[in-house]
């Protein structure tokens, strides 16, 4: 046993050597995360948390001076992802040319008499004057948009719209029933509440739920920070496999086995260093992402206060990545075919773990394949800790999934090994 743990031992310090040489292969190991993380962290910045996000230049065209221009314009500029132009003087080939050009996103056209008409088409609706008789039409504006406009962006702007032209139905209707109760009540009139002043509802305001109370809106960087590194162990996959087959090509391997090695000799001396380098990796991106992301500009990592359950699923994590690499250098008979499939293995892995797209914009079938990929279940646990504020009993549960991904990976590469002596 002695002797097995000497060769251990000796694996152990002879593939650190190789890796150490390998300058190339660390800065890839350690620096392109880094800047993966960083990069778009600070690109999604504004489309997470509590900031405007992406804004959209909307052109308003009007010659109406009355309410219903001023509650759009009011609705518009209260909105902190519009940026409002007006124009009373632009037709309405203009300002579809302008679309077309992108100098705008999003254009609303204002009939020129719009609040006057609505008026007198309230008046008539007050006058109880039958449908098929009144000689108003509803108001119609002209709304067009930016065809490169994302749908669900279209729509809020167009809500936004919707809202305030219900807000002039109501002013305007009020407005409406008190000139007909001033002029019926007389002397005993008495003006309606102002309801803008007196609102029956407190303004909604929504908070985010963790174990630990109200917590900050998610951020980019507590879905980036993870999600590259679950990226950056799985990619290690390439590397391993590679060294493994060469050693095979070289015929190093094969002395190895003569000399009757012990699987768990060969194979672990390969998985423990590049399980350190996991770790390192994972460490180096975080802190990073802690105190070097903030001085960008970017939003800190806010890392919750469970090491532990942080190291749980990242070593559990990393011993996944290192038991796939290790099952695929088994089977691939080139460094061609171990690169190729390792590589496109793990970016299927990843798109459908929510690694490159975040899971809560996908699709609900896809969100259910997402269970399907080991770094799904890394960036779940990570995620109960940034985000929910969990500890080692929430991520236990995908933590044993990696783990038990990995007792499979590493069983078939043994039986795999032991039939090739």
């Amino acid at each position: 046993m002695m002797d097995n743990l000497t060769k251990f031992w000796a694996s152990i310090a002879k593939e650190a050597r190789i890796i150490g040489r390998d300058h190339q292969a660390l800065f890839l190991f350690f620096v392109m995360p880094v800047l993966f993380v960083l990069i778009l962290s600070l690109a999604l910045r504004d489309a997470f948390g509590d900031r405007p996000g992406a804004t959209f230049d909307v052109l308003m065209v009007s010659q109406d001076p009355g309410e219903v221009t001023q509650s759009i314009v009011e609705a518009f500029r209260s909105n902190s992802h519009i940026l409002l132009t007006q124009s009373n003087t632009a037709s309405e080939a203009e300002a579809r040319q302008w679309l077309i050009d992108g100098r705008y996103r999003f254009v609303v056209l204002v009939p020129p008499e719009a609040t006057a008409q609505a008026e007198r088409r309230l008046g008539e609706i007050m006058a109880k004057v039958p449908p098929e008789l009144r000689m108003e039409k509803p108001v119609e504006l002209v709304v067009m948009a930016d065809p490169a406009l994302r749908s669900d962006f279209r729509k809020v702007l167009e809500g936004s719209l919707d809202l305030a032209l219900h807000g002039v139905e109501m002013k305007l209707g009020r407005e409406q029933l008190q000139q007909t109760m001033r002029a019926t009540q007389g002397e005993n009139y008495v003006p309606l509440p102002d309801m803008e002043k007196s609102r029956l509802f407190e303004p909604v305001r929504g908070e985010t739920v963790t174990r630990e109370g109200s917590g900050p809106t998610p951020t980019s960087v507590q879905q980036n920070a993870p999600a590259w590194t679950l990226l950056a162990m799985f990619f290690l996959t390439v590397p391993l496999s590679v060294s493994f087959i060469r050693e095979r090509e070289q015929g190093s391997l094969f002395r190895l086995q003569t000399m009757t090695v012990p699987a768990w000799v060969v194979l672990g001396g390969k998985a423990v260093p590049y399980f350190v380098i996991n770790l390192i990796q994972m460490a180096s991106i975080l802190a990073v992402s802690v105190y070097v992301l903030p001085l960008l500009g970017g939003d800190r990592l806010e890392l919750g206060n469970a090491p532990l359950a942080l190291l749980l699923i990242g070593g559990s994590a990393s011993l996944a990545a290192i038991g796939f690499g290790i099952a695929v250098a088994m089977y691939a008979r080139t460094t061609e075919q171990a690169t190729s499939f390792s590589s496109a293995t793990v970016m299927i892995m990843a798109a459908l773990g929510g690694i490159l797209v975040p899971k809560a914009v996908m699709p609900p079938l896809m969100q259910e394949v997402a269970i399907l990929s080991p770094l799904s279940w890394g960036l779940d646990g990570f995620l109960d800790v940034f985000v929910r504020g969990g500890g080692v009993q929430q991520v236990l549960p995908e933590a044993l999934s990696l783990l038990a991904f990995s007792a499979v990976c590493h069983g078939v590469a043994i039986m795999r090994y032991r039939s090739q002596t």
